[in-house]
């Protein structure tokens, strides 16, 4: 994965002497922040998930992940590594490897279905949907929630509702602000999902005004070992691309009544405008 910061600082051990190694043996990465001689290193994993620290001095040195991108919900445990390793045969590895781990989430996506919206005041779906990662054993989800600001022209019609894996959840929803447009949602029973498993919230909304609609949303999951993350569902891309956020487009048509091959406006014709679904877009 890149992008994900790593810092090193190092201890006051002396890897000459056996009673720093024998300290090293019960040593936790807590009690080795009480440890630290001062000097420390950062660096970023690349295109490769790769982050290297050259010319280290001979020492023991504390990891610790700092930062991470959006889709990382839980981060690498700060661990303890020395330079050099024993292989166990007396011999020395000075060129230490070591492969820390992520909790990573998908992203979350947003799909509209409008088949049955043809004018102002027709209901349309939105769906989000989040397949949760994967856990290590014995933790547990502790929030899968969302919140989604509705742009305007559109009004919340309750309820939400929610699924895992296709079956129905409960879910407890919020809606406040003008025509309710500011959602929350969060699922009830966290602790009941497992990792892999596909979560959607699926909303309904009137459309009110006529105009260009975009809806995105935003995804939240927190476990009970400490890994929290919000990510967002795609933005829109320019010209409507596919892989964006959904897009309903609502527009007028001005209907004016002329007499045949001129351009003579028949009296007493009324002009009138209806609006229509002109464009609509969902991410593939």
């Amino acid at each position: 994965m890149a992008g994900v910061v790593f810092k090193i600082q190092k201890l006051d051990l002396d890897l000459t002497k056996n009673n720093d190694w024998m300290t090293l043996k019960t040593l936790t990465p807590d009690a080795a922040k009480n440890r630290l001689v001062g000097f420390e290193a950062t660096r970023t994993t690349d295109n490769n998930g790769e982050a290297t620290f050259d010319n280290l001095d001979i020492g023991a040195y504390l990891v610790t992940e700092t930062n991470a991108p959006d889709n990382v919900v839980k981060k690498a445990a700060p661990f303890i590594v020395t330079v050099p390793h024993p292989n166990g045969n007396n011999t020395w590895n000075y060129n230490v490897h070591v492969y820390p781990k992520n909790t990573v989430s998908a992203k979350p996506t947003k799909t509209l279905d409008d088949t049955n919206a043809i004018k102002l005041g027709d209901s349309v779906t939105w769906t989000i949907t989040q397949v949760l990662p994967e856990l290590p054993q014995g933790e547990t989800f502790t929030e899968v929630s969302f919140t989604d600001q509705l742009q305007e022209g559109l009004e919340y019609v309750a309820p939400a509702t929610a699924q895992a894996n296709g079956k129905e959840v409960d879910v407890t929803i919020t809606s406040t602000g003008d025509g309710g447009r500011n959602l929350a949602g969060s699922l009830d029973n966290p602790e009941n999902l497992t990792g892999g498993e596909t979560v959607t919230f699926t909303i309904t909304t009137k459309v009110n005004d006529p105009g260009k609609i975009v809806n995105t949303a935003k995804v939240r999951i927190k476990t009970s070992g400490g890994g929290d993350t919000t990510q967002s569902t795609p933005d829109p891309v320019p010209g409507g691309g596919p892989g964006g956020a959904p897009t309903l487009i609502y527009g007028y048509f001005d209907i004016q009544k002329y007499v045949t091959n001129t351009m003579i406006a028949i009296s007493g014709w009324k002009q009138t405008q209806t609006p229509h679904t002109l464009h609509n877009h969902q991410p593939e």
